[in-house]
């Protein structure tokens, strides 16, 4: 009975075998020379790294950006997450399918759409100039504005489901009940609502933040060089200047952080369920 087991242990093994090459050949084995190369870069090579204003201005975009996105993006989901909840069940699924929807579009149509949006003889500049908002047209492709609004239009859906989780497992009738009891809706919230749904908006911005720090096509399409983030720095030392060893260390860095970021998000996430 035992050898039995054993065997049925070792034959459902043999069907994991594909996924595990997969993984080997995939993930472990570029990870491993990825690793072997930054550390051949040596100390004199990550002081020259941290010492390069062009990894030290990457590496202050991404902070920065990834924190701008991850409070505006959070903000929004949170608005349409409560709306999603509040809503009846027809108007519910609606919603739900908009959300959804966004994200079968792929990033190079989003791309294609921003552009026609946000460029200099673009929707928006025209109907600005049209009704008298503006003489001359606002310059925001390619750009800071551009890159941020494509990248929170990207990381909105993923922020809205943590927090929309949290809030189809709420009772309804607490907010009633702190209500009768004499409570404000501003109060309500405040007190009740808003601490109810703390772990899915901790869980949200967390995502999004992941999300941001490897953020490559938009900044590369929508930003202008002086935008440009880790990810785009990575891709220059390793494409265009071949310089492995540096694109290496960028990318183990890049790893570290995403890597203790997401270990946070799996502890909210598990808070939220």
């Amino acid at each position: 009975m035992h050898s039995e087991s054993k065997g049925g242990r070792w034959f459902n093994l043999f069907w994991l075998l594909p996924v595990l090459l997969l993984y080997a050949v995939g993930l472990i084995f570029p990870l491993s020379i990825t690793v072997q190369r930054a550390i051949e870069h040596g100390l004199q090579g990550w002081g020259k790294l941290f010492s390069n204003s062009l990894f030290t201005g990457a590496a202050s975009n991404t902070l920065y950006d990834s924190s701008l996105i991850m409070v505006v993006s959070v903000v929004l989901a949170y608005s349409v997450a409560a709306a999603i909840w509040r809503s009846g069940p027809m108007t519910r699924t609606v919603l739900i399918a908009i959300v959804v929807i966004t994200f079968w579009l792929t990033v190079l149509v989003k791309i294609v759409a921003f552009n026609s949006l946000l460029r200099d003889n673009g929707v928006i500049n025209t109907l600005l100039i049209h009704f008298g908002f503006i003489d001359t047209p606002i310059r925001m492709f390619p750009g800071r504005v551009a890159m941020i609004v494509g990248m929170i239009q990207f990381a909105l859906p993923f922020a809205i489901f943590p927090i929309l989780g949290v809030m189809l497992k709420l009772d309804r009738q607490l907010e009633k009940a702190a209500e009768s009891l004499g409570g404000s809706r501003i109060s309500v919230f405040i007190h009740v609502t808003l601490p109810l749904t703390l772990p899915g908006i901790i869980a949200s911005a967390l995502l999004v933040f992941v999300i941001c720090t490897g953020f490559y096509v938009i900044p590369a399409t929508l930003g202008a060089p002086r935008d440009q983030l880790l990810a785009n720095i990575v891709a220059l030392y390793a494409l265009e200047l071949l310089d492995f060893k540096t694109a290496s260390s960028i990318g183990v860095i890049l790893i570290i952080l995403v890597g203790f970021l997401t270990v946070l998000y799996q502890r909210a996430e598990s808070k939220v369920k």
